[in-house]
C-alpha cells in the first residue's frame, strides 16, 4: 500500500514538473519522462536549464 502512494506521489509531481517544461524546449513528455524515471529533482533541474520557447507576436491588422 505504502508503495502504491509513493508512486502516485511520484506521478503527481512528475506531471507538474511536465506542466513546468510545457513552455520550454524539451516539452511535456520528456520533462514528465526526465522526472519520472530518473528522479524529480533531476528532471526539474534539467527542466529549468531547458531554454523557454519564443513567442513572436505578429499584427494582423496592420496599417500602412
Amino acid at each position: 500500500m505504502a508503495q502504491f502512494i509513493i508512486l502516485l506521489l511520484l506521478l503527481g509531481i512528475a506531471s507538474l514538473i511536465g506542466q513546468l517544461g510545457k513552455n520550454r524546449r524539451i516539452g511535456f513528455g520528456w520533462s514528465f519522462a526526465l522526472s519520472f524515471f530518473l528522479s524529480p529533482i533531476i528532471g526539474l533541474i534539467i527542466t529549468l536549464c531547458s531554454k523557454k520557447n519564443d513567442i513572436d507576436f505578429v499584427d494582423i491588422k496592420k496599417e500602412d
